[in-house]
């Protein structure tokens, strides 16, 4: 904890009912004392607004004000505006983030730590408020990302594998077709062997033929073998081009069958939806407003209304006649009947319900407009793909039948050409040498054949090969989602870890409070940490379940037994939220982020307790300034400095 041993002097102008007030405080305990506490409170909240706190619950009277606060060499300077139904804070105030403060250090009537004890609430947040266990969450929920990607990996492979077997089938068949065709090649090489020594023979018995003649033969043959070879080839592409339109066929019923069955373009509803979505959206924002604005409103006046001394519950009369029915409205300053204070607070109340069932509502409307949004963006992408889609292949369609049509033309000029070539040589040549000719055309066949499986083979095999490399790293994907399964256990772990550690603190600080109360009555106040089963929550990155507070009370023959705090009186259930509320200024150490600790709204407490309490809280605070009523304040010792509100 800073040490300060100055004063520090706080400047109030036109702020909550004070026109201008100055106050000095020094080191250690002051008493700010009242006729009430309308008198008290403003004081308090503008050292808490100078401080830097903006959860005060200014009313629909206050316009603004000004606030200047002088501590350790340094001047803090906040001013407040009212801005239509909000009130707008500007200026440096001493902290730049004052939350722990507004729950720790700046215990006023509505302070969040001291109701929350008290009020069934979890106190999950509150207690682990300083321990870092966000930074722990952000990283569960990297690497449930990282394994949510891991596992469409994974997936993604497990498709990949069925097609495996498919690949090794296509395989064994290249490899059986290219080994027939091996088999028949040879078998067709092997007889061309033997024939051509033959229609050598004949060419020698027949020598009177001419060397043209010779010099002709053979240039037909060597057309021959080109013109057969074109058109193994014209043949092939052709068949190969025939498939792809067929493929291409399939396909494109298939789209147009996707697209009757898809449905129109829905851009007239969109259009609607968006509108309705930003209606809804400028509707749950002016509800929010209202519920805080509400919310705030019932704060300051059920503030006095619990107050034995608020200025609602002090009778407008001075003799105690007619008038005791009567009391002073806090807003409007007019001696009104108490009973109608109450039920203005009702009727508060119930339109903050009724705000809060119709901002549900609307939450649920928002979030089934967004999802029917979200269906129809779907439905017009996929309509528009499909429609894409099926221009392409209309348009591929258009032109492999344009190459189909080509291709069947150059097969008939070529088998056109090859007829005409063969009835020449038939005519010219002896039947050897035509048997000869067929030979190396059958030989020329099968070698491109041959020549065509092995590439198609080839292929399949660099296919089989890539996605036997990728499903050998699934083995190294699954090893790495159980280091993601242990990461993630190990960091729920430290977040347990985390969280028993700040109960430990809060327990053993609610302990050494409650000593130093010396209040008998209470034995034992502690936090239960239930995890619920090891449930997860929405997140999916954390253990649920709830800080649950217990008590334990002593009867006066020393017998203790455990207590629901609800059965508590007000003035025992007011003292516990303090209890926590102090354990949490010391176990977060808010003293070394300020060095006020400002007290208000204990007039249900015993007047030793106060002192006792604010006696023990001096040991860490600079300034401990506390809210008292005069008859209040004389239990308290002489050396505490005191202030009267005016």
């Amino acid at each position: 904890m800073a040490t300060t041993n100055g004063p520090a002097r706080l400047t109030v102008a036109r702020f909550a009912g004070l026109d201008d007030a100055t106050v000095e405080f020094e080191p250690g305990v002051s008493v700010v004392t009242g006729r009430d506490a309308a008198d008290r409170t403003p004081l308090l909240w503008g050292l808490a607004a100078a401080l830097g706190s903006d959860e005060l619950p200014f009313n629909e009277g206050f316009d603004g004000g000004r606030i200047e606060l002088a501590v350790e060499s340094e001047t803090y300077t906040r001013s407040f505006v009212r801005e239509g139904d909000r009130v707008v804070a500007s200026g440096d105030p001493y902290l730049e983030d004052s939350t722990t403060a507004d729950l720790f250090a700046f215990l006023l009537g509505s302070d969040e730590a001291r109701q929350a004890v008290t009020g069934e609430r979890d106190l999950r947040a509150l207690v682990t408020h300083s321990v870092d266990i966000d930074a722990v969450n952000e990283e569960i929920a990297d690497l449930h990302a990282e394994r949510a990607e891991l596992d469409d990996r994974i997936a993604e492979l497990s498709t990949l594998e069925s097609e495996r077997p498919r690949l090794r089938e296509r395989r064994d068949e290249l490899d059986a077709a290219v080994e027939r065709l091996e088999t028949e090649l040879a078998d067709r090489r092997e007889t061309l062997a033997r024939i051509e020594p033959l229609a050598v023979d004949t060419d020698a018995d027949a020598r009177t033929e001419t060397d043209a003649d010779a010099s002709d033969a053979e240039t037909r043959a060597d057309r021959l073998r080109e013109l057969n070879a074109a058109l193994d080839d014209a043949q092939f592409e052709l068949e190969a081009e025939r498939e792809s339109l067929d493929a291409l066929d399939a396909e494109l019923d298939e789209v147009e069958s996707a697209l009757a069955s898809c449905p129109a373009d829905p851009a007239g509803e969109l259009d609607e939806l968006t509108d309705e979505l930003s209606e809804s959206r400028a509707r749950k924002r002016r509800l929010d407003a209202d519920i805080t604005d509400v919310q705030r409103t019932l704060r300051f006046n059920e503030q006095f209304l619990t107050s034995g001394t608020s200025p609602v519950t002090a009778s407008a009369g001075e003799d105690g006649g007619a008038d005791d029915d009567r009391v002073v409205c806090w807003t409007c300053g007019t001696s009104v009947p108490e009973a109608s204070i109450e039920s203005t607070l009702d009727q508060l109340r119930t339109l903050r319900d009724d705000r809060r069932e119709e901002r549900a509502e609307l939450t649920d409307r928002l979030e089934r407009l967004q999802e029917r949004r979200s269906e129809l963006e779907d439905q017009r992408r996929r309509r528009r793909d499909l429609e894409t889609r099926r221009e392409e292949l209309r348009r591929e369609h258009d032109e492999r039948r344009a190459r189909v049509e080509d291709l069947e033309t150059q097969r008939d000029d070529l088998e056109s050409d090859i007829a005409d070539l063969r009835r020449d040589a038939e005519a010219a040549e002896s039947d050897d040498r035509a048997a000869v000719l067929a030979a190396h055309r059958e030989v020329n066949r099968v070698e491109f054949e041959l020549e065509r499986r092995r590439e198609e083979r080839a292929a399949v095999v660099d296919d089989l090969d890539s996605l036997e490399a990728q499903l050998d790293r699934r083995a190294d994907l699954e090893a790495r989602q159980d280091e993601i399964d242990d990461r993630i256990s190990e960091c729920r772990g430290r977040i347990e870890r985390l969280e028993r550690a700040a109960v430990s603190a809060f327990n053993d600080r609610m302990a050494d409070v409650l000593d130093a109360l010396e209040y008998d009555p209470l034995a034992r106040l502690w936090i239960e940490r239930r995890s619920d089963g090891d449930a997860l929550d929405d997140a999916d990155t954390a253990l649920t379940g709830r800080f649950v507070p217990h008590i334990e009370r002593r009867t006066d023959d020393g017998t203790v037994y455990e207590d629901v705090i609800d059965h508590l009186p007000a003035s025992e259930r007011e003292l516990i939220g303090l209890v926590f509320a102090v354990a949490g200024y010391l176990v977060h150490e808010v003293s070394d982020e300020v060095p006020f600790f400002v007290l208000d709204s204990v007039e249900a407490i015993d007047a030793d307790l106060v002192r006792r309490l604010l006696a023990y809280v001096g040991q860490d605070a600079d300034y401990v300034v506390v809210g008292l009523s005069g008859e209040n304040a004389q239990s308290l010792p002489d050396s505490y400095r005191r202030f009267r509100a005016q």
